[in-house]
């Protein structure tokens, strides 16, 4: 992610907030050795209703819960979901005032079609994510 993005203006605001607040290689963040834990689905939910995944050219316009209401319409997706795999933990970050996923959204929604009450989870620490201040400002 980047926070240069030309067409970052008219990203959802919930996408400028989180997802262009931060930084992150996703690969560095599987090289690191974490300790994985339950956690409560609960704090991850909110990314069922966030708009994280493209609907053919258009970017971040379609929610992990419309490819759960609507697989057929929203096939790959739905795909990647099935295919997920459970065993990988998802990657968290606290950022902001809560929990945010930086890898593993898909897992999270097959999760949620299973109707888990937790979640394996791996919480990445701060120096492995750099705050991009020129949008979010400085982070609490």
């Amino acid at each position: 992610m980047t926070a240069m993005d030309s067409n970052f203006e008219e990203f959802p605001k919930i996408i400028q907030d989180y997802w262009y607040s931060i930084d992150w290689d996703v690969e560095a963040i599987w090289r690191l050795n974490l300790p994985t834990e339950e956690f409560p689905f609960r704090e991850l939910a909110w990314h069922l209703d966030a708009p994280v995944w493209p609907d053919g050219e258009k970017r971040y316009c379609v929610t992990p819960r419309q490819v759960l209401d609507e697989p057929q319409r929203f096939k790959a997706e739905a795909d990647r979901i099935e295919n997920a795999s459970l065993e990988y933990p998802i990657d968290v970050f606290f950022n902001r005032d809560r929990w945010m996923i930086l890898d593993g959204v898909h897992r999270l929604a097959k999760a949620w079609r299973q109707t888990a009450k937790k979640v394996r989870v791996r919480r990445v620490p701060n120096d492995a994510v750099r705050q991009l201040d020129l949008i979010a400002g400085p982070q609490p």
